[in-house]
């Protein structure tokens, strides 16, 4: 297996397969997802804007010519909050295993190169996000040397209140 630059060329059906079966599997995490062949076309569009915006690039994993996943690193993402100072950090914005190719290293590969690329390009911190159920990556993430920053928290406003959660 072999890391390499996204080629727009040879990559971008392959690309938009791991995009659509990511957001289908997070859609079984939070069914307010759209599904993946409905958005995974300008989805991918976005993510290279972003990279042109951001000093980004796509990484694929190349396993024997079959994409086994990508990541989407931007190296140059500004905070824009005031309250944590303008931080400037990298993102990983994507990471994306098939299911076929978990269980084999590809992902820590990519963030491993993701990382390379970030600190490369002047990063000194490189953040990512994932679904708080999706215990795969967040077990990923943590294992990668990272930990939690921020912790979003959601209640259902259009529950009943007796249908809602109310532990303490």
């Amino acid at each position: 297996m072999i890391i390499r630059e996204y080629d727009q060329d040879a990559d971008f059906d392959a690309i938009r397969a791991c995009l659509i079966e990511l957001q289908d599997f997070e859609r079984r995490i939070d069914p307010r997802k759209p599904a993946g062949d409905a958005i995974a076309t300008a989805y991918f569009s976005d993510a290279l804007s972003q990279c042109a915006e951001c000093q980004g690039r796509i990484f694929v994993a190349d396993e024997k010519g079959e994409i086994a996943g990508y990541a989407t690193v931007l190296a140059k993402v500004r905070s824009g909050s005031l309250d944590d100072g303008n931080l400037e950090y990298a993102y990983l914005a994507d990471l994306v295993v098939r299911a076929a190719y978990q269980g084999r290293g590809i992902g820590r590969a990519l963030m491993a190169k993701a990382e390379t690329f970030a600190r490369d390009e002047g990063a000194n911190w490189l953040r990512v996000c994932a679904l708080a159920e999706n215990q795969g990556a967040r077990r990923l993430y943590r294992t990668a040397g990272f930990s939690e920053l921020y912790v979003d928290f959601e209640k259902n406003l259009a529950a009943r209140t007796s249908d809602a959660n109310l532990t303490p």
